[in-house]
């Protein structure tokens, strides 16, 4: 492979290990702020790639397909995440006082 016509697509295989890495520790922020320089990156390279960087693309859809089984894996976690916390609140919920409500008589 010849660097200069492979290197954008180098970079980009980089920059979907790096989302690989952030999705695993839930940095998702810091995955938001990829995706844009992702973008630009994708933005820049020609429309039809050279033939050398076949390989390097086979590798970066691969590592997509990875991509999207960890945001598959991340969102479960964030939803088992929210039934936990709904399920603490209304747990919470039963040991609280009970609130009445005060009545106000309407016959003077």
């Amino acid at each position: 492979m010849s660097a200069p016509e492979t290197a954008p697509y180098e970079a980009l295989a980089a920059l979907i290990e790096r989302e690989l890495e952030l999705l695993g520790e839930s940095r998702l922020e810091e995955l938001a702020q990829l995706k844009l320089a992702r973008t630009e990156l994708l933005q820049s390279m020609p429309a039809m790639p050279p033939a050398a960087a076949g390989e390097m693309l086979e590798r970066c859809a691969l590592l997509q397909q990875r991509v999207r089984i960890e945001i598959l894996r991340v969102r479960e976690a964030v939803l088992l995440e929210l039934v936990q916390l709904e399920r603490v609140g209304r747990t919470a919920e039963g040991y609280a006082p009970r609130r009445t409500r005060p009545r106000i008589s309407t016959s003077a």
